[in-house]
């Protein structure tokens, strides 16, 4: 039997895998996020993540008495690599725990691979860098954070009057935004070029030896944009992969130098990328998997994400054959415009879809929702899949024309 750490926040689905198994885990939980502190439970710990100092006091008396350690939350991909440097176990680099969590660095580190896989960028301070940096750019231009999740306050700009007023707005929020969903990262603010072209991912584990296994299943992405909303959140995430065979390839590639880059070994890989008029580019690499990928993976290939993820933080290969090839879409829901939350439309109708695997809406009646690049997170989340492709795909359709997230 092994024993896991999970690491910062609890993950049900690994849980239950971890105990199907027949291992145990105990959870390292952050003291900061739980909402019942004064509970006591068997498999729980609490823990200081506010310092490196502070979390290892706690985490040193268990050397010894754990197997492998796992997180699948971005927040605490570095502490992670603090505690299994100092548990002696598998576990991912702190150089490469520090990249894969800071945009800066880990474009730094992009810019010495032999092939160029990603945009040119800089740390802004001031309206003077951003302003700088747009006079030796075309636009449009991203500003983004450097090191938060998800699409949280990134704005693309099409002017220098645009950027100016989407830098003030995201200085307005940047404090608060951090404080809850970074309370641990010091802000940091970046630029770079826009690039033209189809977002995609794919997800990858990494073995003791730096190798990257690459999922043979590109996931293709539609962002906010691409359905008409001033906003650059990923609507909908779909396999399999409409990409060429030789895209397909190219992308794997750029995908396999990017996770080389940073030095990755001991993690899974959640690689971003945009397929542009000039090739690959890629976007940012996590050292996770990416959201949903084990419903997704599981549903379209019966590829077993989560079992990787424990084979990896034991120190042993992963198995990523693809058993078959059907198809599968997550779509976050947004609202047009920010407001109240009134309802999701045809949400009954959508209850009853063949395809339909996975229906959450976040948001409750009187709730202000809004946009991905003000803060906010989706108002609802759907997951389709079926084995019949034509299926499927009415299913599809009638979520992208008939679903919405209606406010007042």
């Amino acid at each position: 039997m092994h024993m896991f750490l999970i690491v910062g926040q609890n993950f049900s689905a690994l849980r239950s895998k971890i105990v199907e198994n027949g291992d145990d885990y105990v959870l390292l939980q952050d003291k900061k996020t739980t909402k019942h502190p004064k509970k006591r439970f068997k498999r729980r710990i609490f823990a200081d993540f506010s310092s490196k100092e502070a979390l290892l006091k706690t985490v040193l008396p268990l050397k010894g008495k754990i197997d492998g350690v796992v997180c699948m939350y971005e927040n605490y991909v570095l502490p992670t690599a603090w505690i299994t440097e100092a548990l002696d176990l598998p576990g991912l680099p702190v150089q490469s725990a520090e990249a894969c969590t800071d945009k800066q660095l880990m474009r730094q580190l992009f810019a010495k691979s032999p092939d160029r896989i990603s945009v040119d960028f800089a740390e802004v301070h001031s309206e003077e860098d951003v302003l700088n940096f747009a006079k030796h750019h075309d636009f449009p231009l991203v500003l983004k954070p450097a090191n938060l999740v998800k699409s949280l306050l990134i704005s693309k700009n099409h002017s220098a009057a645009e950027l100016q007023t989407n830098y003030r707005k995201m200085l307005d929020s940047l404090e608060r935004t951090y404080q809850k969903y970074a309370p641990d990262r010091t802000p940091k603010v970046i630029i770079e070029e826009f690039i033209e072209g189809s977002v995609h991912s794919v997800d990858a584990f990494v073995d003791s030896t730096g190798r990257p296994y690459i999922i043979d299943g590109i996931v293709d992405y539609q962002t906010g944009y691409d359905i008409g909303f001033e906003d650059n959140f990923h609507y909908s995430r779909l396999l399999p992969s409409s990409l060429s065979d030789s895209d397909k390839k190219a992308l794997m590639d750029c995908a396999e130098q990017g996770v080389r880059a940073l030095g990755m070994k001991n993690s899974p890989a959640h690689i971003e990328i945009i397929m542009s008029k000039h090739g690959p580019r890629i976007v940012e690499i996590g050292a996770r998997n990416g959201g949903y990928r084990e419903r997704m993976y599981r549903f379209a290939h019966d590829i077993d994400v989560l079992q990787n993820t424990l084979k990896l933080a034991l120190g042993e290969k992963p198995t990523i054959s693809i058993k078959h090839n059907e198809p599968c879409a997550v779509l976050e829901l947004f609202p047009r415009t920010p407001g109240t939350f009134r309802e999701l439309s045809q949400a009954q109708a959508l209850s009853q879809l063949p395809a339909l695997e996975y229906l959450r809406i976040r948001a409750v009646p009187g709730d202000h929702i809004g946009k991905s690049s003000d803060g906010y997170k989706a108002a609802a989340i759907v997951i389709l899949h079926h084995h019949d492709a034509h299926q499927f795909h009415k299913d599809l359709d009638f979520v992208n024309e008939q679903v919405a997230v209606l406010t007042d």
